[in-house]
């Protein structure tokens, strides 16, 4: 069988950074084929030169047909509709005007035959992340790709958004799509997956396929070696740190009716929801940046981890060190008098660098030119380098590799084991599980149970996360 894209050979530099190194790679027709690594592996370098949005250094590509790619930061355009960002430049026309009703059916038909539900009239920026992720497909499947690349797909999804993306992805390979998805999660790899390629700074090293290989061997394949393991929970001394009660905010899906909650110092407590029931309301709230109604009572000083890196937490242009010092350039440890302190800015990224591993030519390159999971790694060593009273933890292990996030859940333990309040809000149940020490189920702006650590019950968490008991 003939491969439906090729790639031979393919080197890519950056200053300072040999991001692919010689790669060849074949996909098929009606296949689901896995690439993953280590964050700065190579993946969405070798991902955006399948595509031809960049350019090899060294290497030829060969397509057969029409290369989609689905990026992991999504490119959508947030001021337009759902219908806008799917058909931008490929509008249906009557006369010289589009031809908007047209464009609705268009959008809702590609929808339909994908099982992808979808409200073509919505505008992007009111949509919660795992819906936005449906618009950035349906744009690629509009163009009917014979070959789509997935960098990242589900990153941001809960898990019955997983599912269902993945049930539309395995119809495509059906239909004869050659299909390569970048991913971090390896249990997705083995359920979905007929091939594997695993990078390693910059080079392909391992081929196999996935009926012959398991997720612990993959993983060491990944970083070399045995994955670490996440940082004991230690006893500590709990601490009254924040305090919420009869909280009101937001509207629509996302409002927070008479929400509750109470997290000490010194223990981690997950909230616990499909994405879209309220979490980012709360974030918001408890960040000041909406209006409430309720209490919210807080001691000592707050960090915070953004569900949305690049929009939210870090300045793509600017270099570690000044969005290190993002969000914190007002605090003492920061200041020097009335000025930044420039050289303990230095020695606080550094310190970051070399605390969560971010992996970067130096420290005052564009902070763009890193790696996903590299960007993540930052934003979560910014949040937690001043030894804050209490940290709002956004989806804190979003897009980052299997060692990266047991090295960004330690980070979270210790900072829970030397008296830091966490608030962990995570799509990923198993992380939720792992860390907390109480977790909160949310439904509909609301708390539908509670449950400490020694009375975790999955199945009841799940039920709950779906709105039944």
């Amino acid at each position: 069988m003939d491969a439906s894209l090729s790639l031979r050979g393919i080197r890519k530099t950056f200053p300072g950074i040999l991001a692919v190194d010689g790669v060849d790679l074949d996909l098929y027709p009606g296949e689901i084929h896995a690439l993953v690594g280590e964050n700065g592996a190579g993946k969405s370098t070798l991902s955006a030169i399948a595509f031809g949005e960049m350019r090899p250094d060294e290497g030829t590509v060969t397509a057969r047909g029409t290369v989609g790619l689905v990026h992991q930061h999504f490119e959508l355009i947030g001021r337009l509709r759902v219908w806008q960002n799917v058909l931008l430049g490929r509008e249906p026309h009557r006369g010289w005007r589009i031809d908007e009703g047209a464009a609705r059916e268009r959008v809702l038909a590609i929808a339909q035959r994908n099982g992808l539900e979808i409200d073509p009239n919505a505008f992007v920026d009111s949509l919660p992340i795992g819906v936005q992720q449906r618009v950035e497909l349906l744009r690629e499947l509009d163009r009917d790709p014979t070959v789509l690349l997935l960098d990242e797909p589900t990153a941001a999804l809960a898990p019955a958004e997983i599912e269902s993306f993945f049930a539309t992805v395995v119809q495509l390979a059906a239909r004869g799509t050659a299909i390569m998805i970048v991913t971090h999660k390896l249990q997705e790899v083995i359920a979905y997956a007929k091939r594997v390629t695993v990078m390693r700074h910059g080079k392909v090293v391992e081929r196999v396929l996935t009926a012959q290989t398991s997720i612990d061997a993959i993983a060491r394949a990944m970083v070399g070696g045995a994955v670490p393991a996440v940082a004991a929970r230690a006893p500590t001394e709990l601490t009254p740190c924040l305090h919420v009660k009869d909280l009101c905010a937001g509207s629509g899906a996302t409002q927070l009716r008479d929400f509750f909650l109470d997290v000490r110092g010194g223990e981690i407590v997950g909230i616990a929801g499909v994405e879209g029931n309220g979490q980012s309301t709360l974030a918001d709230a408890l960040a000041g940046l909406i209006e409430y109604t309720g209490i919210i009572e807080r001691s000592g000083t707050m960090s915070s981890i953004p569900q949305d890196r690049q929009r939210e937490g870090l300045v793509m242009n600017w270099s570690l060190v000044e969005n290190a010092l993002l969000g914190r350039q007002h605090r003492k440890a920061a200041r020097r008098g009335p000025e930044l302190d420039r050289m303990r800015a230095r020695a606080d990224t550094q310190a970051i660098r070399e605390r969560f591993d971010v992996r970067a030519a130096n420290l005052d390159v564009a902070v763009r030119t890193l790696s996903g999971g590299n960007q993540q790694k930052l934003v979560v060593g910014r949040a937690l380098i001043d030894t804050p009273a209490f940290v709002l933890a956004y989806n804190p292990t979003r897009g980052v590799d299997v060692g990266a996030a047991a090295l960004v859940q330690s980070r979270l333990m210790e900072a829970r084991n030397s008296g830091i309040a966490v608030l962990l809000i995570s799509f990923e149940l198993d992380e939720i599980l792992t860390l907390a020490d109480h977790v909160i189920v949310m439904y509909r702006g609301a708390v539908l149970g509670s449950f400490d650590r020694d009375a975790f019950d999955r199945a009841a968490i799940g039920r709950l996360m779906a709105g039944s008991s």
